[in-house]
């Protein structure tokens, strides 16, 4: 078995300072970014990000390990450096595949990963489509700018987001496009949904910062799924028909 040796005067006690200064500081250099990861995740306003930090925090820690494997099981294979390129490329792909499947904005899941969720679905007849439209969204834009019209989209997303956290994890949530937002919800009861949705739009609303020149207000509509693909864009139409009426009544 190789040992790992360090390549210091003879005269030096394993106790000297340079000891701490060659090998703690150099690994709480390198640790820093893991621990940073970690702590960012404990956060609540960082849960949509919660794949990202943790695939950025596994890339130190899985390089020590190749390292520590080079130096105590083999110092003539290259353990080490395979070990470093399939790290990069497993942080590399999952990056990749985040910014395919994500909207740049919201943060939100985008059409992209809707049909991956369509083609891992099993047939349950209790799911319900939840479409959400901003209300009045191209005027907001033509009136305060593409700014406002974006901070509006983030607003509402996080609304979502909050009410998908309670109503379980089972949820899925994506930015469908411009101003609308598409949900799958595994229930029996979409009134409850609809409710949660707006408790947590009015919650979102009461934090809102700056001067409120101008209402956010969304349009909510539903129907049943059977969890068929062939049978998804039939509740799709359905539940638009169901928000424009509400829209139009409004």
């Amino acid at each position: 078995m190789a040992v790992p040796k360090f390549w210091l005067k003879e005269n030096l006690e394993p106790n000297d300072l340079y000891y701490v200064v060659l090998l703690f500081l150099p690994f709480v250099y390198i640790m820093t970014p893991t621990f940073r990861c970690f702590s960012r995740v404990l956060k609540p306003q960082n849960r949509k990000n919660l794949k990202t930090y943790l695939v950025v925090a596994s890339y130190v820690p899985c390089s020590i390990v190749a390292a520590s494997l080079q130096v105590f099981y083999s110092l003539n294979t290259p353990i080490f450096c395979f070990g470093c390129t399939l790290i990069i490329l497993f942080v590399y792909l999952n990056l990749q595949s985040q910014l395919i499947s994500t909207d740049s904005l919201t943060s939100l899941n985008n059409r992209n990963q809707l049909e991956v969720f369509l083609q891992q679905q099993s047939e349950q007849k209790s799911y319900y489509v939840v479409m959400v439209d901003i209300d009045h969204f191209k005027q907001i834009n033509d009136t305060y700018g593409h700014i406002e019209g974006d901070n509006a989209l983030v607003l509402v997303s996080s609304a979502l987001k909050k009410a998908c956290d309670r109503l379980g994890k089972s949820v899925f949530l994506c930015r469908y496009g411009g101003d609308e937002f598409l949900l799958v919800v595994p229930t029996d009861m979409p009134g409850y949904a609809v409710r949660e949705i707006q408790e947590c739009l009015r919650e979102e609303l009461s934090t809102r910062q700056g001067p409120q020149y101008y209402a956010i207000e969304v349009s909510i509509g539903y129907a049943g799924w059977d969890g068929r693909v062939s049978s998804f864009k039939d509740s799709v139409v359905n539940a638009d028909q169901m928000m424009y009426v509400e829209k139009c009544s409004a």
